[in-house]
């Protein structure tokens, strides 16, 4: 519901420019906070740094990098990529990013579910967990890919995907109702006082004028005449389930897990705030 909602928002307010999917995600990725309660109570430790109380790292890490990015820009990036005719998400990203997504289309591919799955290996129990996970979550995208296909669903671009104004109504009433009843039955205890919630109303405003002055700028930014294209064969789609189950069960058994998540939190905290900056910079340039 929050991709469908901010992906309706940002194509009818104009172009899926980085610069406006990036607060778009962040806005996504502030679920962390009304919803799971982990900005005001994290799930990892209980002795991280807080301001006005709310854990820094966590925040940084989860809102402008793993929820932004992970859940949000690269899901409709590789959606669009791999099944619409369209490639806007594509087009529209700057020459870094683009560099950065022709790199994964090299042999790099495989590499990345082996570190998503040893990433994700904390989660498995045990082996036999770790490798269902991977293969039954390739199962499961592989058979969803063969039925668009199979249905003719790749002729149609992005756009003509959205929702329906009335339909939008309808996801977009569902997602408060959500947010209502997970804010109060989820962890209510955890729900902190005034200061801290302030401090979260302070993230939504920030993130939700960024938004708005980056679809104001995307109008004037010029599109890529390149449109890249993902056509992954139903194989290639299994092969890279395997791989991270591959990286899931070498998680479980090895306990580089541990360090990996926090190679990739530092990483991620420091690609999170050069992306604020970045974002900030660019929506307000003349």
């Amino acid at each position: 519901m929050h991709t469908l909602v901010l992906w309706y928002i940002v194509w009818t307010g104009s172009r899926p420019w980085l610069y406006a999917l990036f607060p778009a995600g962040c806005l996504f990725g502030l679920y962390e906070a009304y919803v799971t309660k982990v900005l005001w109570s994290s799930t990892w430790s209980t002795e991280g740094f807080t301001f006005l109380g709310v854990y820094v790292v966590e925040t940084i890490v989860l809102v402008p990098f793993w929820h932004t990015i992970m859940s949000f820009i690269i899901p409709l990036l590789v959606a669009e990529s791999t099944l619409t005719s369209s490639g806007e998400v594509y087009s529209l990203l700057p020459g870094w990013a683009q560099k950065t997504v022709s790199r994964a289309k090299s042999p790099t591919i495989y590499v990345l579910p082996l570190l998503g799955g040893l990433f994700q290996s904390t989660g498995a129990a045990t082996v036999n967990d770790a490798v269902l996970s991977g293969v039954s979550a390739s199962l499961y995208v592989a058979a969803l890919i063969y039925v668009w296909r199979r249905r003719g669903g790749t002729v149609y671009d992005m756009r003509s995907l959205l929702p329906e104004p009335r339909e939008f109504r309808v996801i977009a009433a569902l997602l408060v109702i959500y947010y209502m009843v997970t804010g109060v039955l989820l962890c209510p205890e955890e729900l902190p006082g005034l200061a801290p919630q302030a401090a979260i109303w302070v993230l939504y405003a920030f993130f939700g004028s960024l938004l708005v002055m980056g679809l104001r700028k995307s109008r004037a930014v010029e599109a890529s005449p390149e449109i890249v294209s993902f056509n992954p064969s139903i194989g290639r789609v299994l092969l890279l389930g395997a791989l991270l189950s591959l990286g899931l069960v070498a998680g479980v058994t090895s306990g580089l897990a541990l360090i990996w998540i926090m190679v990739i939190w530092v990483a991620g905290s420091v690609f999170g705030l050069a992306m604020i900056t970045l974002a900030v910079r660019n929506v307000t340039r003349s």
